[in-house]
């Protein structure tokens, strides 16, 4: 009994000890390409790409990044091998999801403002199909293997992940959930789904993590997050059988065990998370965040990564701890809270959205 409090307490003081240590650089990310969004029209500013901008898919056929500019209402595409912009498909609907359908050289974009998502050829950028889905389409998932693509709807009453067949272009279910799924996972070899349910814009607190089942088409479980709300992204460890999730209210990364479906541990993380990924081969979290949101904050409620007055970063927690710590902080810019994670190209690609008196960009940062 003394032995195992000694390596408990042993246990607690090493991990202490590394966090102390352990101080956040940014020798591991580098600055790539940066490509600046002007030239499209609007009608109060005339300005680049106003507004915020969403998620992204990349194509390796192509080579193509796809940008969700969500308040511009178009997709924005950039060739990310030679890091130029080469096509602005415009008039969607407050674009949010993007997901690339390989097999049939397709990208799709779910348009959160008609509820549909569209579907462009990835090289001519050509539309050839559009689909109604239902209200505030937004995060978008394609399984290969069973030709299925996901779209989340909803709003703070009700919500559901929309399944369908893409050979056939047919809904097959609705998986209902108590309000919008946010970020959503698919079990890659199993029947599970796991999905983000944060609820209200302005809740405080109590987000739950949902377990479905795609046989059955319903929710088996939920895991509550008691305290912790606003928990928008999340990333499956299939491997190691965990969830990691960021929550905006209070700005946590939390680790959830799926066998036993409890919380792990926690850990604090910057303000206004909106993207986080899974990085295998060095055992790290990225996370990107917009920084501290004086809208929805008090200067108290701040994460103590991010204090009032200090800018988005990209931040990589390393796993291999319990809870996970902070070994990599690059700042990027305010609001600039969505990325995507390319682990073949060994790069983070960072959408900055309009700031006064510069036109949004779309970085490309690399790992050594």
């Amino acid at each position: 009994m003394i032995r195992l409090l000694l390596l408990s307490l042993l246990g607690t003081w090493s991990h202490w000890l590394l966090a102390e240590t352990m101080v956040p650089t940014n020798d591991t990310l580098r600055l790539g390409w940066t490509i600046v969004l002007d030239g499209v029209s609007h009608s109060r500013t005339n300005i680049g790409v106003p507004g915020r901008m969403d998620h992204m898919a990349y194509d390796p056929k192509t080579h193509r990044l796809f940008v969700a500019a969500l308040e511009n209402g178009s997709l924005e595409v950039i060739d990310a091998k030679d890091g130029r912009r080469v096509g602005s498909i415009a008039g969607l609907e407050e674009p949010q999801g993007v997901a690339l359908i390989p097999d049939q050289s397709a990208v799709a974009v779910a348009c959160g403002g008609d509820g549909r998502v569209l579907l462009y050829d990835t090289k001519t950028l050509t539309q050839f199909r559009y689909l109604n889905v239902g209200e505030d389409a937004d995060n978008v998932r394609y399984d290969s293997k069973r030709h299925r693509l996901f779209v989340a709807v909803g709003d703070i009453n009700t919500g559901a992940l929309v399944e369908m067949d893409t050979l056939t272009w047919t809904t097959t279910r609705e998986i209902r959930f108590a309000s919008h799924p946010e970020s959503f996972q698919l079990d890659p070899d199993g029947d599970r789904i796991y999905a983000n349910i944060p609820g209200g814009v302005r809740s405080l607190h109590d987000g739950t993590v949902a377990f479905a089942s795609r046989r059955s088409g319903t929710v088996t479980s939920v895991v509550p997050l008691v305290g912790r709300g606003r928990n928008f992204p999340m990333a499956l460890d299939s491997k190691h059988g965990r969830l990691f999730i960021a929550t905006r209210r209070p700005a946590r990364l939390i680790e959830i065990d799926i066998a036993s479906q409890s919380v792990l541990s926690e850990t604090p993380c910057s303000d206004d998370s909106d993207d986080l990924f899974l990085d295998e081969n060095q055992n790290r979290i990225w996370i990107s965040s917009g920084g501290f949101r004086p809208d929805l904050q008090t200067p108290d409620e701040a994460s103590p990564l991010t204090p009032p007055g200090v800018p988005g970063s990209l931040d990589g927690f390393d796993i291999g701890h319990v809870p996970p710590v902070r070994s990599v902080s690059v700042p990027t810019a305010w609001h600039a809270r969505t990325c995507l994670f390319v682990p073949t190209l060994k790069s983070i690609f960072a959408a900055i959205p309009f700031r006064e008196g510069r036109d949004p960009e779309v970085r490309q940062y690399l790992w050594r």
